[in-house]
């Protein structure tokens, strides 16, 4: 009984994150095509929409704003529409948080989180955290850093002020990193087999 239980959640393992990714996909390229298909059976001449147009229009769409946004006057006007959202308080809190996981799964600069270190805690407890400023200053303290500790399986975490002695730091990217906290360090060997693992 041990071993198909084994065996049912290897195949779950396996599974699951690709019918998450592929459904996730899915839903976003649905949800284009059900916004678009109105306004394109209205532009379009009769009869020539079809299934998909709305999804080709959806990503054209995106690489246009992409453009103009690297244009001056428009990005100046992006920075004003943002700024006109971060007043109001429960949509800043919802645009703000998509926004910077859409940027740190975009990559994001190297600037922002700008290397990976170890905090210890009583009883040689740690925890990894992400430097995001090395030069802080909170109230009269001075030569402080900003550490973001994520929380793992969830969108959250804490930010630490501390002195740069606290931090030790590790020879791992950010990204890397960032997937062991997320997955509280629940990885799979990529380079075995889901029969091997």
């Amino acid at each position: 009984m041990k071993t198909i239980a084994n065996t049912f959640l290897k195949g779950l393992l396996f599974t699951l994150p690709a019918v998450i990714t592929f459904g996730l996909i899915y839903w976003l390229f649905a949800i284009a095509e059900d916004l678009l298909r109105v306004p394109l059976r209205y532009i379009l001449p009769e009869g020539w929409y079809r299934p998909g147009f709305g999804v080709a229009s959806a990503i054209i769409i995106i690489f246009l704003i992409g453009v103009l946004v690297q244009a001056y006057l428009v990005g100046r006007v992006f920075v004003l529409f943002e700024a006109m959202l971060e007043r109001i308080p429960f949509v800043k809190t919802l645009y703000g948080g998509a926004k910077d996981l859409l940027y740190f799964l975009a990559g994001g600069k190297g600037g922002d989180m700008q290397k990976v270190v170890s905090i210890t805690f009583d009883n040689d407890i740690k925890m990894i955290g992400f430097v995001t400023n090395q030069d802080v200053t909170l109230g009269d303290q001075n030569d402080l850093i900003t550490v973001y500790l994520p929380l793992s399986y969830q969108i959250g975490g804490f930010l630490l002020y501390l002195p740069k002695s606290r931090c030790e730091p590790l020879d791992i990217p950010v990204q890397q990193a960032m997937q062991q906290v997320l997955t509280a360090h629940v990885m799979r060997n990529h380079d075995k087999r889901p029969s091997e693992t």
